[in-house]
């Protein structure tokens, strides 16, 4: 059995990670729990001095400003009022211009495919023409 608990023990302890040994000592030492107890009675009247020196900041600030909130300003209001009416106008957008480019695409498709089928069907490279008609076909 260990003599005392070190700060690093009883640290370990209080963050509910302490190894069996530890465990064991604070359960047969009075002088380990008592100094557990007064821990733990010491970061509970931090915490209430911290929740009442809070709630004292929270009132003077509420004091300060006003006690009622301030409403929105309209400028928010009219800043979400154009951003939507962007997102509108850029949704009706996209219905219409793809409308304009596809008549103009498909127009330039059917060109790209008659290229390619033309030479697609050849039976040599353009460059190769002239030496087709040396050979004889039979």
């Amino acid at each position: 059995m260990i003599a005392h608990l070190s700060s690093d023990q009883l640290s370990e302890y209080i963050l509910g990670q302490p190894s069996l040994i530890v465990a064991r000592h604070v359960q047969d030492c009075p002088a380990c729990r008592a100094e557990l107890a007064q821990f733990r009675e010491a970061l509970g009247e931090f915490r209430g001095a911290v929740r009442a020196w809070s709630e004292v900041e929270a009132d003077q600030a509420l004091e300060i400003s006003g006690s009622v909130p301030q409403p929105r300003s309209w400028a928010v209001s009219q800043q979400l009022a154009w951003a939507l009416l962007i997102a509108a106008v850029c949704v009706i957008a996209s219905f219409v211009m793809p409308r304009q480019r596809g008549e103009s695409t498909a127009g330039a498709d059917a060109v790209l495919l008659n290229q390619v089928d033309v030479q697609v069907s050849r039976t040599a490279p353009s460059s190769m023409e002239p030496l087709m008609k040396l050979v004889v076909q039979e």
